[in-house]
Order: structure tokens, then C-alpha cells, then sequence
């Protein structure tokens, strides 16, 4: 096993088996310490209690009847209601994307956008490259 660094990302993924294999491969690569959040409430009762580098969140569109789940999770992180930095890289998971959705991301300053099914190398690709940007960050200040 490789070392992680010291880079901490928050996986909030409803689907188990999704869930479980990105996590299992970050931490096998040595790409991140990945700690998992099987729904959005877990995930911010976890966000505000810890700080985390980074967070891969699932995002249902169209919006499910019960609200913005995965949305106020991370309009919570941006807002600076939990431990994490409102800056955070923050990737999504998403089944499909329309214009609508694209806009609201990007009013939330998502970094990745990643479509199911995705290769599990897009996953590994875009923690790199929060890392690569929380280090450039952290070099600047």
C-alpha cells in the first residue's frame, strides 16, 4: 500500500457497491484516506465535525420530491456551516447532466463533474487533481 499524504476526502455515495469500490481503490492506491457516507445527513454530521481536503458527492437530478439533499450538503460545505474549508474541491457523481444542472454546479464551484457509469480511473484522475490543487493552495499561503 502506497502512503495517503495526509489527504482526507469525504465520499457521500447512497450505492454501496459504487460506494465501497471507489473508496477501496483510493485507499489501495494510496490516494486519499476516504471516509464514507452512505447518506447525505451522515455526510454532514461528518463534514461538521471533521475537516476534510476534498469530497466526491453523488447528486440526484432531477431534484428527488423529498428536496436538495445532496445539494444543501453542499451548499452547507460553501456556506462555511461545517468543519471543512467553504473552498474545498468538491467532485460530483451525477447519472446525466443537462444545462440546468451544469449551471447550478457551477453556481456551487464544483470542480469535477463525473457521469455513471464512470471508469474508476476518471475517480483516481480527479482526487489527484484536488490533491494537486489543495497542495498549490496550501504552497501560496
Amino acid at each position: 500500500m502506497h502512503s495517503v499524504e495526509g489527504f482526507d476526502i469525504l465520499l457521500v455515495e447512497p450505492k454501496n457497491l459504487l460506494r465501497r469500490t471507489v473508496a477501496l481503490t483510493l485507499r489501495s492506491l494510496g490516494t486519499a484516506e476516504v471516509t464514507e457516507a452512505a447518506t447525505y445527513q451522515t455526510g454532514h454530521q461528518m463534514s461538521s465535525q471533521r475537516r476534510f481536503d476534498a469530497a466526491v458527492i453523488a447528486v440526484e437530478w432531477p431534484l428527488p420530491e423529498d428536496g436538495y439533499r445532496s445539494l444543501t450538503l453542499i451548499q452547507q460545505i460553501r456556506s462555511g456551516g461545517c468543519a471543512c474549508a467553504a473552498s474545498m474541491p468538491i467532485a460530483v457523481l451525477v447519472e446525466s447532466c443537462n444545462t440546468e444542472l451544469l449551471q447550478v454546479l457551477g453556481a456551487c464551484g464544483i470542480s469535477r463533474i463525473l457521469i455513471k457509469p464512470f471508469r474508476v480511473r476518471d475517480v483516481i484522475d480527479t482526487v489527484e487533481g484536488m490533491k494537486a490543487r489543495a497542495r498549490g493552495a496550501a504552497l501560496l499561503s
